[in-house]
């Protein structure tokens, strides 16, 4: 067994559970499945890193993140599809977009509590879709705080959802 393998054996759990706090239960096993396979297919001599464990956790942290965002672009999809078949006026239930407006409005309003530099990463994220490196380069702050300031307001939103 390669050193890569059994250190996946080994992190296995406390990779699960990392990936199941950042809200990917459903997907948890597939992403941990697809960092071991991307690593062992990027070849290389895993006796070479230093950290196995690391490489492990950043790549299925980096896989977290673009499922998300192929998540997100296909919601962005739907909703964009929906909204053209409203245009026709077929389909407007004025109460769910009462109901979508007073979401907004409290999104909105959770959203100026947060420090301005949390919201700006957040929205620099979310709104303009840049990655956390061109964040963190335009902010002047590293991506491991850019990543924090995305979960702390994405946390926010759940909760005032909620």
């Amino acid at each position: 067994m390669d050193r890569l393998t059994r250190s996946f054996l080994e992190a296995r759990d406390d990779l699960l559970r990392f990936l199941k706090r950042r809200g990917r239960s459903g997907a948890a096993e597939d992403i941990a499945q697809s960092a071991w396979l991307k690593l062992h297919e990027r070849g290389g001599d895993p006796k070479s890193w230093q950290e196995p464990r690391a490489m492990l956790f950043t790549t299925a942290m980096n896989l977290n993140i673009d499922a998300h965002r192929r998540e997100t672009a296909a919601e962005k999809a739907l909703a964009k599809e929906a909204a053209l078949q409203d245009v026709d006026g077929s389909g407007v239930d004025l109460e769910a977009q009462a109901d979508a407006a007073r979401r907004l409005e409290r999104l909105s309003a959770a959203l100026t509590e947060l420090p301005p530099q949390c919201r700006q990463a957040f929205l620099l994220n979310r709104i303009e879709e840049l990655s956390h490196a061109e964040i963190a380069t335009r902010l002047g702050i590293s991506t491991k705080t850019v990543q924090r300031h995305i979960e702390r307001a994405l946390r926010l939103c759940v909760q005032v959802l909620e």
